[in-house]
């Protein structure tokens, strides 16, 4: 029987002994890097052969997905294409029928959305959900997470402490407004913000959380072209501190612009992945996407 040929480095004693001095040092300096090298940073979000049937309907079809730390990634597809269910997926508001879901090198698709928003992945949803007989502070400052005095005998027994947290989260939630443009309405019922405000508030409220990954579901949909852009640059500002973003959006301009990676799913499955540039120029994503 012959043995297979190896690709791994030939390191043996013998070899080592037969090279010349200054050849031993260098083979010993290789054997070190090979020893120390780090491994190849995992996405924070990769999704594998995910499966979604509603009844004889294939909403997503073996669909994969991976969002690099400190990305802006796209997803889009024409109407149908199963992008808001594979979101509903990810953040497991919806059980996938098969496939894994990762995030942050963790299994997640086995557990409950709240579990999921605090290891650091939150979302917002194409028609924004806001608390409309609360203000616009009083909906931030829900989202705070792990508050003290959410425990009964805290209230009593550390309210010192409490107070103290809920002014350090009234600042937090003060300078989120202001980085959304909606300091001005702070006090403000949620209810008179218009759809782009509502948005921002999503987006505000999302922020509340320290996420490490945020996905937007259509963020400019139904958004004046002003919004529009007010959304972008602070998509990008949070972006250049370290957020990581997955956006779904038709506006195609808005994901020329933002997103560094552009993935396409068209019936439910995966077509295309690229960069804008090379999604644009994709005959099949012409075809699917863009109806040429």
């Amino acid at each position: 029987m012959v043995d297979e040929p190896s690709n791994s480095p030939d390191f043996s004693t013998e070899k080592l002994e037969a090279m010349q001095p200054q050849n031993l040092d260098e083979a010993l300096a290789e054997v070190e890097r090979v020893a120390v090298s780090p491994a190849l940073e995992l996405p924070l979000l990769a999704a594998t052969s995910l499966v979604k049937n509603f009844g004889g309907i294939k909403a997503v079809d073996n669909a994969s997905i991976e969002v690099a730390k400190g990305s802006i990634t796209g997803l889009v597809g024409p109407n149908g294409a199963g992008k808001t269910t594979l979101f509903n997926l990810l953040s497991n508001f919806i059980r996938p029928d098969s496939g894994r879901v990762l995030f942050d090198g963790e299994p997640v698709h086995h557990l409950q959305p709240h579990i999921i928003a605090r290891m650091g992945m939150v979302r917002t949803f194409q028609v924004a959900r806001a608390l409309s007989r609360l203000s616009v502070m009083e909906n931030l400052l829900l989202a705070a997470q792990k508050q003290t005095g959410e425990k009964f005998w805290n209230t009593w027994l550390r309210n010192k402490e409490i107070a103290t947290e809920e002014q350090q989260n009234r600042e937090k939630a003060i300078a989120i407004l202001e980085s959304v443009g909606l300091a001005h309405m702070a006090y403000e019922y949620a209810g008179a913000l218009s759809g782009g405000q509502r948005k921002l508030l999503e987006m505000g409220r999302a922020l509340m959380t320290d996420p490490k990954l945020i996905l937007l579901d259509e963020p400019a949909a139904g958004v004046n072209p002003t919004l529009i852009n007010q959304i972008c640059d602070r998509v990008q500002q949070w972006n250049r501190r370290g957020m990581t973003f997955l956006i779904i959006e038709h506006n195609m301009d808005v994901i020329m612009s933002l997103c560094d990676r552009v993935w396409v799913l068209a019936e439910g499955r995966n077509l295309a992945v690229g960069t804008p540039a090379e999604i644009q120029s994709n005959p099949e994503v012409l075809e699917a996407y863009l109806g040429q």
